[in-house]
């Protein structure tokens, strides 16, 4: 039977639904244009359950996406982790909500959803489908495996620089901020207040792999064990293996044990144009390094980046060419958190940490827009339905009352 309140209910679901109509696996033909994936813009804890784009997020602060389009968030102020699945859903895949003790045990067969944490950051995602997640307050990283079970892979629950040789579970970290995974399941950590990265075997043996623990940078290039690495916050493996870095808003190449720093030859270091690698002995190199640089995401398209000076992303193309993918207007996007995630070509994902926002830009590669997959044709017809079945309700809103006034 037709009542108002089943109309009300329906009519509200499906416009709830509209910012996550566009699936998370690809954010849309507009190049260019952030588009909602989740986050009412309320502060809160609501939504399981529905479309992620009417759901309550508190201070999203990590994210990471799956090879499916599923897209993972650090929903920092709830302690939770949460899930958007392919088709806009939401849902909580780690937190139990409550807060976390340095001294917490996890049981051996502890699951996501059961453990207490503190304040889970930046996210990372194995080859194997494992999530990875820094717990800034209880100083460590923990492993959610794909059938739910979680454990910890790095940190004692104290804060400390000690560990290098032997197993990360035995080794005192301080501050945990970038997080990435290689392709052989190497693990990638930014220790922010050791001033250096360190590295989690596949056996999970830790080790420092750069930085020297120096609070200034002293060269552009080097040997990595040698040289200062203030603040790596953001990290990201490239499908070449090479590992970048964001640190002190400049960013570095990591290979072979050698850094180098992003720099742009000439003058005009804000606009679109050629990018070079120094590795000069001394600091400032001569060519100007690529500043700003707040959040990364590397890809097989090159390493988006997140400019928070000109509030833009950007991108460096294996050309050798720096392209402005988008422009964030502060009024639709306001404060972006140091760290992006990409969907391995041309999606590119952000937090809005003080909208309580995530959204997505497309990235059409700088040329004419390309001819939109299925998955973006998928959302352009999603939006015509939406279009319809709306149009439809207001139809039976409208027919509703006028028999409700016959009957009176």
């Amino acid at each position: 039977m037709l009542t108002i309140r089943g109309i009300a209910t329906t009519l509200t679901a499906l416009v709830a639904g509209t910012a996550t109509l566009i699936s998370p696996a690809g954010a849309g033909p507009d190049a260019g244009s952030p588009v909602l994936i989740a986050g009412s813009g309320t502060a809160g804890n609501s939504g399981d359950g529905g479309p992620a784009g009417a759901a309550e997020l508190n201070t999203p602060t990590g994210i990471a996406v799956a090879p499916d389009g599923t897209v993972y968030i650090s929903d920092t102020g709830n302690r939770t982790v949460r899930a958007v699945s392919p088709d806009g859903t939401i849902s909580t895949v780690a937190g139990s909500g409550r807060a976390g003790s340095p001294d917490d045990r996890l049981p051996a067969d502890a699951r996501g959803t059961e453990v207490d944490l503190g304040s889970p950051g930046n996210l990372a995602l194995g080859p194997d489908g494992t999530l990875y997640l820094v717990d800034g307050a209880l100083f460590r990283i923990f492993a959610l495996a794909p059938d739910g079970a979680i454990s910890v892979v790095a940190g004692t629950g104290r804060p400390g620089s000690a560990g290098d040789g032997g197993p990360a579970t035995a080794a005192a970290i301080n501050q945990p901020g970038g997080l990435a995974v290689a392709a052989d399941g190497t693990l990638y950590l930014g220790d922010l207040a050791n001033r250096r990265v360190r590295a989690i075997t596949p056996s999970g043996t830790i080790d420092t792999i750069a930085g020297n623990g120096a609070s200034q940078l002293t060269a552009a290039g080097g040997p990595a064990t040698e040289l200062p690495l203030p603040a790596v916050n953001s990290i990201s493996v490239a499908p070449d293996g090479d590992v970048w870095l964001a640190d002190a808003l400049v960013l570095h190449r990591l290979r072979d044990g050698e850094i180098a720093t992003v720099s742009r030859p000439g003058d005009a270091v804000t606009d679109d144009g050629p990018w070079t690698l120094s590795t000069s002995a001394t600091w400032p190199p001569a060519e100007p390094p690529l500043n700003n640089v707040a959040a990364i995401a590397a890809s097989a398209r090159g390493v988006h980046l997140y400019d928070q000076g000109e509030r833009k992303i950007r991108r460096l193309g294996p050309d050798g060419v720096v392209r402005t993918v988008a422009t964030l207007d502060a009024q639709t996007v306001g404060t972006v958190v140091p760290q992006l995630a990409a969907n391995g070509s041309d999606t590119v994902y952000l937090l809005a940490t003080s909208e309580h926002r995530v959204y997505a830009v497309h990235d059409d590669g700088g040329g004419a827009a390309s001819p939109p997959d299925d998955d973006e044709a998928g959302g352009a017809t999603r939006w015509w339905l939406l279009a319809a079945g709306a149009g439809v309700l207001a139809v039976l809103v409208a027919g509703w009352a006028l028999t409700r006034r016959r009957r009176s």
